[in-house]
């Protein structure tokens, strides 16, 4: 694990948000604000600087956040450990090295045809949680810094090629980084951006953007809108008696509330009525106004009803690796992580009450003992667990078992593993689906989606749910195909679904819950299959789930050696299971009645595979 920081005073100076540093020496500080988008008040937005003397407690949880560290200049106070000093580091044959010299800090990426190594500033670098990726500066090309084509996975202390970091085809092959982050990631991992785009030339032209932005990071007036009104209302110097603008977004109405999240956590597209005048100006939102009002910004949901939107429509049939349509399954639930607004506008939780983001999520906390808890997903306290649904649902905390046919205290009774399963994918992991809704057969079947019975039994045939289901809530049990009925829904979709389904099956072999409900023993040739698959991603999150079983010995290989030896290995090591290792007899898990598995129909299942293309945009 990588290790925090200890809490800052909360009446200390923040450390600095913007370049330059105020450590470094003038000549760094002078050519980072030209390497990368500047910072500069606008419209009103003053900066998280201003906030700090009237609101440090305030300012001290959103410092510790999550959110304030999305995206960061590199300098000596905010550089990773994993940049810093000299270091070579090779990932998948290509080699480069770290250099730190005077305040900056430098990569040399070796050419392996010519040798050749140009030296490059690190600049700015996005990401905080889970994983950073680095950009680094272009020389000829002011403010548009190009992405590193390796990112660092934080857990693990480990550096990865980009293509294993995100789920996309083995075979797509873009090019988004030269000013990728002024046309996208500067939406949401800023704070009042202007991308600033020059009149008369193509907005993909990396050498036409002069981006501002108020923050680096999601920072104050991200949510509670811009500060400059509401400084002057309350300085003492000029007390007026004046009308103070400035948003709590806990007082404002349900709609409102919720688009102050909205239009970063969902899935969506701008269409501003003035294009040159929002690249220039930024955003016409602001928090308190409700998105659909403003209407520069929509949101997509793919249900019968917005579909008749022609543009919508169209939007969505796009085919192809980036499909659009990839990002939602069949029933319009969302796939990808960080759009879980898209996830709850579809619960009837949220479409019959009050439901918003604030519900079960808090943007302070103030009880120090719980900042690294809270910092993780910023729920509130209690949240984490059926409380969540038990202030809203009462009654089902005295039905218990009774309502959930499982030991009441066993993870078969916690509402959110049956009614908020992890069938949302991002940054190498699942998270739990903002679509509040029951399990069911007939829905598998429908949408492809792992039902949230089988996420934890995942030893168990989608027969066997519908069975259940039926016993115990009066489902009708849909009509099955013998393999549904008798094999394994999570070996099912390893070996037949698409990448999308198996990503969330070899993820779903790591949590705890479903090792304690389905064992571990039969896990291991399975997620040896998972380590041959095309997307590497997949591979990526298989090896990880390996090493954490039970008395898992080393493998002599990783999930990116080359794919001839990799699977060489592994047809080796599967061999040696089939030859040398007895499992329980289990029809569902493939394995006979000698305790073998059984390979033939396992090939058998393999060789229908649904190739199709996906790419899941995180």
């Amino acid at each position: 694990m990588v290790e925090v920081a200890a809490l800052p005073d909360p009446m200390a100076p923040p450390d600095p948000m913007a370049p330059p540093d105020p450590m470094a020496p003038p000549h760094v500080a002078a050519r980072l604000i030209s390497a990368i988008p500047t910072v500069v008040p606008a419209k009103g937005y003053v900066g998280s600087e201003s906030c700090v003397s009237c609101h440090a407690e305030q300012h001290q949880s959103w410092h510790y956040s999550y959110h304030r560290t999305m995206t960061q200049p590199i300098n000596e106070s905010t550089a990773p450990e994993a940049i810093k000093g000299d270091q070579t580091i090779n990932v998948e044959g290509e080699t480069f090295r770290f250099e730190q010299s005077d305040g900056e800090f430098f990569i040399r990426m070796i050419d392996s045809r010519s040798g050749l190594a140009p030296l490059s500033r690190l600049v700015m670098m996005t990401g905080s949680h889970h994983m950073h990726v680095f950009w680094y500066e272009q020389v000829d090309v002011p403010k548009t810094p190009k992405l590193l084509p390796f990112t660092y996975l934080i857990d693990q202390e480990r550096w990865v090629h980009r293509r294993a970091a995100f789920l996309r085809p083995p075979e797509l092959e873009y090019d988004l980084d030269a000013g990728c982050w002024n046309s996208t990631c500067i939406h949401c991992h800023s704070t009042h951006p202007r991308q600033q785009v020059t009149s008369g030339r193509s907005v993909t032209d990396s050498r036409i953007w002069n981006s501002e932005v108020v923050d680096f990071g999601i920072s104050c007036e991200a949510c509670h809108g811009p500060g400059e009104q509401h400084i002057q209302v309350h300085n003492e110097a000029s007390k007026n008696g004046g009308v103070d603008r400035i948003v709590d977004p806990m007082k404002l109405d349900v709609q409102e509330q919720r688009d102050v999240c909205a239009r970063c956590h969902s899935i969506g597209f701008i269409m501003p009525r003035d294009t040159q005048v929002f690249y220039n100006d930024g955003p016409a939102f602001r928090p308190g106004q409700v998105n659909k009002d403003v209407n520069e910004y929509r949101v997509v949901r793919m249900s019968r009803e917005h579909l008749r939107n022609p543009d919508l429509a169209t939007w969505l049939r796009i085919e192809g690796p980036m499909a659009p349509s990839d990002n939602f399954w069949p029933d319009g639930q969302t796939r990808v992580s960080g759009r879980a607004y898209n996830g709850m506008i579809e619960s009837e939780c949220a479409q019959e009450s009050d439901m918003t983001c604030l519900t079960c999520h808090t943007m302070h906390e103030t009880n120090e003992e719980r900042m690294e808890e809270w910092r993780d997903d910023q729920l509130k306290p209690g949240m984490r667990g059926d409380e969540s649904c038990f202030q809203c649902h009462e009654a089902y905390r005295e039905l218990g078992s009774k309502h959930t046919h499982h030991p009441i205290e066993s993870s078969g009774s916690r509402c959110a593993n049956c009614h908020m399963p992890h069938t949302v994918y991002g940054l190498l992991k699942t998270i739990r689906s903002h679509t509040i809704s029951s399990p069911s057969a007939l829905s598998v079947i429908q949408t492809t989606r792992p039902s949230a019975c089988n996420l934890c039994h995942l030893d168990q045939s989608l027969g066997e749910t519908a069975g259940h289901l039926a016993q115990w809530y009066g489902h009708k049990v849909p009509k099955l195909t013998d393999e549904e009925a008798t094999v394994s829904l999570a070996v099912l979709q390893l070996l037949k679904g698409d990448a999308s389904q198996r990503v969330l099956q070899v993820a779903a072999m790591e949590r705890t819950d479903a090792r304690e409900a389905s064992g571990t023993e039969w896990l291991r040739p399975y997620l040896l299959i998972g380590l041959s698959d095309t997307y590497a991603a997949i591979r990526l999150i298989s090896e990880r789930v390996y090493g954490t079983l039970p008395d898992a010995e080393p493998l002599a290989f990783d999930f990116a050696t080359p794919a001839d030896e990799r699977l060489r290995q592994i047809a080796e090591l599967l061999r040696e299971i089939r030859e040398h290792e007895r499992f329980a007899p289990n029809a569902e898990l493939l394995v006979d009645e000698d305790g073998k598995i059984d390979t033939e129909r396992l090939d058998q299942l393999m060789k229908s595979r649904n190739q199709r293309p996906v790419t899941l945009q995180e």
